[in-house]
């Protein structure tokens, strides 16, 4: 495969990454705040370990998102009134990213709060 059919390979993922910017206020939100973490993390010079952690940490954050994104949508166009079955799924989904998003709190507790204590 040729490099230039590899790159036109990434277009649908990059389309799917705008769509989540554009239709989907939780990844802004997301996108944003990671942003910030990362201008934090520069600002306080955490180590290299630490920032790769971070790194790592946000990456997941942003995927999950994306696959409840994705799990809702499926759910919708399958069934698009309400149905148990369905709302289960959807909430499972909801549940993953919450439990990344605790993780991620935590994770960025633990790294950042001995930073932070050692400014003041």
């Amino acid at each position: 495969m040729s490099f230039r059919k590899k790159i036109q390979n990434i277009r649908p993922s990059w389309l799917a990454i705008v769509t989540l910017w554009r239709e989907e206020f939780s990844f802004r939100v997301q996108t944003v705040t990671a942003v910030v973490i990362l201008a934090l993390s520069y600002a306080l010079q955490i180590s290299t370990t630490e920032f790769l952690i971070v790194l790592l940490t946000i990456g997941a954050v942003l995927a999950v998102e994306a696959l409840n994104t994705a799990i809702e949508e499926l759910c919708d166009h399958v069934t698009p009134e309400e149905h148990p079955s369905i709302g289960k799924v959807k909430d499972l989904g909801s549940g993953a990213a919450l439990l990344m998003g605790i993780t991620a709190t935590i994770i960025g507790l633990v790294i950042f709060i001995p930073y932070i204590v050692r400014l003041i």
